[in-house]
């Protein structure tokens, strides 16, 4: 549809009453003086989501990069009739680097609905930036978000139990049956579990902390290069916005050292909350003389033993790559769907392997989900 964007600009500037020129001006990066309107917006459009809070907003819009904001707002007749959140990223396709962004949470007024402002948002978006990013879509945008961007069918979620009482209760069992089931089929959980599990060798040590200081010394070493897959690319400093800065933050994060060195990390969010008590492991890395099998093995079986003396119920993890995909399955984690729920837009001058599924790499770092 971007080929239409000029059309489509048109006909929603004259359905507003305002010149094509207007409608563009009134589309902006938000400022601080309208914080207080889009959280309104926002409340409007989603309801009283968590992951929507006015702390959350000002951490993810506010707080990442130099610009005024991320988030873009369309303004109109002095109220914000629509707004589309602009993560910025650095993507690597191939060999080489495009600044685009992670589109998210796009709510358009409720007076104002069904004239094709979400659409147009979007649209002014692929515009601007080569690509555009969109992970997940609610029930209300889900058409318009496959129309505008190509669904990329690539997100594979793994599970590995660690609780049949947890788990037989969130399906409803009767407690009695619970009761009765949990103590055997946990021991069998263990004993299937426990083979899969690789031990650290000696020259190995495995580092625990609650902060993202120590990922300075893996992405500053010179030993460090990004993947070879298609990726929004990761920092020391992003890493900081997206765990340490984040209100909701309750991480854990794994150093894998050999000989001493920083050789690789693994992040684990906690959760803990009423609703959501499954642990998701969130993000990894080697550096590339490591990013094999074995190595990605330790990490994910350090991974599965921190969730565990954490009392989690289970670790979730989402991956796209087949390196990853293999070593989870030998690690004891099951595939449990296959799903299409990264979308993609890229102009033509991005390469067309951008479009290769199976060249990409993803995980919960990537998606709105897992805030």
């Amino acid at each position: 549809m971007i080929e239409n964007y000029d059309k489509i600009t048109k006909v929603l500037a004259s359905s507003l009453g305002l010149s094509v020129a207007e409608l563009v001006r009134c589309y902006d990066r938000a400022t601080t003086a309208d914080f207080a309107a889009l959280c309104e917006l926002m409340c409007l459009g989603f309801g009283m989501v968590d992951n929507l809070s006015p702390e959350i907003i000002a951490w993810r819009y506010f707080d990442f990069t130099h610009n005024i904001s991320d988030i873009f707002v369309l303004r109109y007749q002095g109220q914000l009739i629509g707004a589309v959140g602009a993560e910025p990223i650095n993507i690597k396709v191939g060999d080489r680097e495009y600044q685009g962004i992670r589109a998210a949470d796009i709510v358009v007024h409720p007076d104002h609905g069904k004239r094709g402002i979400g659409a147009w948002m979007n649209l002014h978006l692929q515009h601007t930036f080569p690509i555009v990013m969109a992970m997940g879509s609610n029930e209300r945008s889900d058409t318009m978000v496959r129309r505008l961007f190509r669904p990329m069918n690539c997100r594979h979620h793994f599970k590995i139990l660690f609780s049949i009482k947890n788990y037989l209760g969130v399906r409803g069992w009767p407690a009695f049956l619970i009761k009765l089931i949990s103590p055997p089929a946990a021991l069998a959980l263990f004993l299937l579990r426990k083979p899969h599990l690789v031990p650290l060798p000696q020259d190995y040590e495995l580092a625990v902390s609650d902060n993202t200081e120590q990922l300075k010394l893996f992405f500053n070493s010179s030993h460090y290069q990004p993947r070879s897959a298609n990726i929004a690319l990761r920092s020391a400093e992003f890493c900081r916005w997206r765990y340490d800065l984040n209100p909701k933050s309750h991480f854990g994060v794994l150093h894998l050292h050999h000989k001493r060195g920083l050789v690789g990390y693994a992040i684990i969010k906690l959760n803990d909350s009423e609703i959501i008590k499954d642990f998701q492991l969130m993000d990894w890395d080697l550096f590339p003389e490591y990013r094999d099998e074995k190595h990605l093995r330790m990490l994910f079986s350090a991974a599965v033993n921190y969730a565990l003396k954490q009392g989690a119920p289970s670790l979730c993890v989402m991956t796209s790559d087949q390196l990853s995909r293999n070593s989870l399955r030998k690690t004891g984690f099951s595939l449990r769907s296959l799903d299409d729920g990264f979308f993609l837009f890229a102009k033509g001058e991005v390469p067309a392997e951008v479009f290769d599924e199976r060249k990409w790499f993803l995980s919960f770092c990537d998606t709105d989900e897992a805030l």
